[in-house]
């Protein structure tokens, strides 16, 4: 064992030096003993202790409290530092590990991650580095998982958060164990090249049922042509592609037409497009799905509320 921790150890227990911080900072044992939840009697026989093995007095008792001696002083400000390296252990280790010890695991589907949780992890990053004294830093791993895999991954215990969409005509997701909380709207826009509907002529699905559609992941494709077939019409794909900033890609270009949520464009908006909202499209609503044991968990609260403070669409859309 090293020669500063022998020392350290022969000084007195450290529980004692911040108990004594907190006495100071009250101005009186009574004070203290009940922010801290402790009898006054027990937290006085600490502070003998930690007096009688630093052979000093550390404060003169008196009606109206207590008065730090020179002694005191100086032990107040070796007290503060261990608060202040406790804290900051823990600070580090949030930072370092996260959750339980490690990084909070989540998974969301492209546009989603791309968009919403991209930007809300930001928000709390900028947040932390901004107000270290105040603000824990949390830490976060993210992969791409369209909802069928995000859910298998959550049950399996292979993440921490699943985040998921379901089509407003759909049943929300379930996962038994888990808890499910909505955290909005995402409305769904058509896209198509702007030199397409330059007379403004484009209002329903049916005024596109002869243009060739690009089409997204599986669930989207599906919603898709289940609009399509309601609207009476069978889409004709063309392309296919996952990648919001690829569908906006070849729209912009004249290649097709496409169905996609407003939050995919958030950061990846292309020029060249008209973005039009339609009614009988609907919208889709945004999920993440939690353990029940970790919905409380702070890391996971400050990012869902990280969230909610965000607009899942640009608000850009045509009428």
């Amino acid at each position: 064992m090293s020669e500063h921790f022998d020392q350290a150890l022969a000084t007195g227990d450290p529980k004692r030096l911040l108990l004594f911080g907190a006495v100071a900072a009250a101005g009186s044992l009574g004070a203290a003993a009940r922010e801290i939840g402790w009898s006054q009697p027990a937290l006085s026989q600490h502070m003998s202790a930690l007096e009688k093995d630093l052979g000093v007095t550390l404060f003169d008792r008196t009606p109206r409290g207590i008065v730090l001696t020179t002694a005191g002083q100086l032990a107040l400000i070796r007290a503060s530092e261990v608060a202040a390296s406790v804290t900051g252990l823990r600070r580090d280790l949030a930072t370092a590990f996260g959750l339980g010890g490690r990084n909070v695991r989540l998974a969301g589907f492209p546009s989603f991650v791309i968009g919403p949780l991209a930007a809300a992890l930001g928000t709390l990053e900028t947040s932390a580095a901004d107000h270290p004294d105040t603000v824990t830093r949390h830490s976060y791993e993210v992969v791409e998982a369209e909802p069928p895999e995000a859910l298998t991954l959550l049950e399996s215990g292979a993440i921490d958060v699943a985040f998921v969409f379901h089509h407003e005509d759909e049943d929300p997701p379930r996962l038994e164990g888990a808890t499910t909380i909505d955290l909005g709207e995402d409305r769904l826009d058509l896209l198509v090249p702007e030199r397409w509907n330059r007379a403004g002529q484009i209002h329903t699905l049916t005024d596109v049922a002869e243009l060739p559609w690009i089409m997204g992941c599986e669930r989207c494709r599906s919603t898709a042509e289940r609009l399509c077939r309601r609207a009476g019409f069978e889409p004709r794909t063309r392309h296919i592609t996952d990648n919001p900033g690829a569908i906006q890609a070849l729209v912009s270009n004249s290649l097709g037409v496409a169905l996609l949520p407003q939050s995919a464009r958030r950061t990846t908006a292309v020029d060249g497009i008209a973005a039009i909202s339609i009614a009988e499209v609907g919208t889709r609503r945004i999920s993440a799905l939690v353990p029940a044991e970790l919905d409380t968990a702070l890391e996971i609260t400050d990012l869902l509320d990280a969230l909610r403070t965000l607009s899942l669409g640009r608000g850009d859309r045509q009428e």
